[in-house]
């Protein structure tokens, strides 16, 4: 990995899992590191030991519930009175959410932390982005984005029926799209965008999810959950970091990776319209929560 040490950069969910070892390899290297949680302790507990890893200070917490349009915002607010540019972005926060519930502000939650809420702190932070030389998005999705083969926009909410895997897997088909309409609308300029899939690992999140969750692995449950105990965070971390920081891929943009390695994505994915169809669709549920004057409070 390059040398980093004039680089900032923000993790979402970065006091534990993959968000964590990202972190501490970016802070490795140099970079001055932001992540978000939402446990002030354990978040304080996990920076601390970052810095330890690191061997320097330039890791700092922000408090943040990262499946909330208005404190992304604020997130991406509170950034830009902290720093001058943003080199790197991981919207790394993201997990199954086990049974259909909704946010304070009203919207399906799965939909709300896998998808609008990369959305709406990307879009905020783009200002920042392009005030770097060279800037960096990440997008943490996942390949489960496969198991949803229907319309992306059908049923937006999961109002007639909710499978938690499937949800999930909706929502990361969505962030994907929204990452290559990004890197469209980016070309040309200082900041690529590009997806990736880290793989498996053994989080909290995988550990709270259940038979019913997932229910095409009922059937092979322990073999699953065999498997699933002995995937690291700490390598799965190797994609994200290799996006984030490898000079050969400083002008890479628009692409997805499973692991390490670049991955061609079907037509229904690489197609523009739907691309664009979900960024409009990011614009206007961001706008739903904000507003028409586009305020946070």
């Amino acid at each position: 990995m390059k040398s980093l040490n004039t680089h900032t950069a923000l993790i979402t969910a970065g006091t534990g899992g993959i968000g964590f070892h990202t972190a501490v390899g970016l802070a490795c290297a140099g970079a001055r590191v932001f992540v978000t949680g939402r446990n002030e302790p354990r978040g304080r507990q996990a920076i601390k030991e970052m810095r330890r890893l690191a061997g320097h200070d330039a890791i700092d917490l922000l408090i943040a519930d990262t499946s909330s349009v208005r404190a992304n915002v604020s997130l991406a607010e509170e950034i830009s009175r902290r720093v001058l540019h943003l080199d790197i972005l991981v919207n790394n926060a993201g997990r199954v959410i086990l049974s259909r519930t909704e946010t304070a502000e009203g919207v399906e939650a799965s939909l709300a932390l896998n998808f609008i809420g990369p959305f709406a702190l990307t879009t905020h932070l783009l200002p920042l982005l392009s005030q770097a030389p060279a800037a960096r998005v990440v997008n943490v999705v996942s390949s489960a984005f496969e198991m949803w083969t229907r319309d992306p926009f059908e049923d937006l909410e999961h109002r007639r029926t909710y499978v938690a895997i499937q949800a999930h897997a909706r929502a990361k088909l969505l962030n994907l799209l929204f990452t290559l309409a990004l890197a469209r609308r980016l070309a040309g300029s200082c900041v690529v965008a590009n997806a990736v899939n880290p793989g498996m690992a053994w989080t909290p999140g995988v550990a709270a999810l259940t038979p019913d969750a997932v229910p095409h692995w009922r059937f092979i449950w322990p073999i699953v959950r065999w498997i699933q105990r002995r995937a690291s965070a700490e390598a799965a971390a190797a994609a994200p970091l290799l996006l984030a920081s490898s000079p050969a891929l400083a002008h890479v943009s628009g692409r997805y990776f499973n692991g390490v390695k670049e991955k061609r994505l079907p037509g229904r994915v690489t197609d523009a319209t739907t691309q664009d169809r979900t960024w409009a669709l990011g614009e206007s549920l961001v706008a739903r929560v904000l507003g028409a004057d586009g305020r946070t409070a």
